[in-house]
């Protein structure tokens, strides 16, 4: 093969090109801080990146939805804890009005304080949490409890989800199956975290009305029936307490399992796109050398020429 000068001063501006390309990814990876800028720098590793960094992603969403879980849980325990007070209140008031040393005006003042209890409670029963209602299901937008017409013990009997009306004032329908609110936690693990609205107050509802009643009455003399029936409340408002624990640790044990997920995903994509910034200085070094290196021979190769020999 014959080397011309044309030869050689193209081979030289090639190498200074392929000079300059290195010089130039060594330079975007410094200054992105990221060995991979476009797929084409490492199509291997940057397949990798892109799937671990939807991996991260998708845990930073499901943390997100488990610190809302939390939220959500830990504000029904609240609640929960000011309805078992109420119970245990309208118990001692039952047992107090049992006596039949108490005159009517102090019996009286029991059945208003009942009347003031059954009141504590709807309030408790329409608690908000951000703005949506935590006892309605789905239905979150709704009061899940109103008042309705008064009833025969002198306190107004509660409705559930009764007057609920879409945005064209049209009544809306009450869906069994809505009637749990659930949370992903997981891939494909959903968790319900709301407490069962009806179930859990209607029974509460019922016994301090019937305890209104008797402490109302003529010759008031609350029975065994009524202190069995809030017995039996506390006992359903307990068992959703339990139920609800069960939810709060669960949620905590996935909470965990997140994290160290994230901090595993960050690690690994870490390794696959961080630069090492010593390895790269040294690198931009040795390129900066070979590319002056290579001007410096260019501009021997290119000097020379025949004009000079005729002169």
């Amino acid at each position: 093969m014959r080397i011309t000068n044309r030869v050689m001063n193209n081979n030289l501006l090639l190498n200074l090109n392929r000079g300059l390309t290195r010089l130039d990814r060594i330079n975007n990876q410094l200054g992105s801080k990221k060995q991979i800028n476009v797929p084409s720098d490492d199509p291997v590793k940057a397949g990798i990146i892109l799937r671990t960094s939807t991996s991260i992603r998708e845990a930073d969403q499901y943390i997100r939805n488990i610190g809302s879980a939390e939220s959500w849980l830990d504000a029904a325990d609240i609640v929960m804890k000011d309805v078992i007070s109420v119970i245990h209140r309208a118990k001692e008031l039952g047992l107090y009005g049992a006596s039949s040393h108490l005159d009517e005006t102090a019996r009286k003042a029991l059945a208003d304080e009942i009347g003031q209890l059954h009141d504590n409670v709807l309030q408790l029963a329409n608690t908000t949490h951000g703005g949506r209602y935590i006892f309605a299901g789905q239905y979150t937008q709704h009061k899940p409890f109103e008042k309705g017409d008064p009833s025969e013990s002198g306190l107004p009997d509660i409705e559930f989800l009764s007057n609920m009306k879409d945005a064209e004032e049209a009544p809306i329908t009450v869906n069994p199956n809505a009637m749990s609110l659930n949370f992903e936690i997981g891939v494909g693990v959903k968790m319900s975290v709301n407490m069962r609205g009806q179930e859990l107050f209607k029974p509460i509802f019922g016994a301090l009305q019937q305890l209104y009643v008797e402490l109302s009455a003529p010759s008031p003399n609350p029975s065994s029936t009524v202190l069995s029936e809030l017995d039996d409340a506390l006992d359903n408002v307990l068992q959703q307490v339990s139920e609800l624990g069960g939810k709060q640790n669960r949620v905590g044990l996935a909470k965990e399992r997140m994290l160290d997920l994230q901090l595993n995903l960050t690690q690994i994509l870490s390794e696959e796109q961080d630069l090492d910034y010593a390895e790269a200085i040294m690198e931009l070094k040795m390129e900066e050398f070979a590319y002056r290196t290579a001007l410096s021979v260019g501009a021997r190769i290119i000097q020379p020429s025949l004009v000079d020999f005729l002169r």
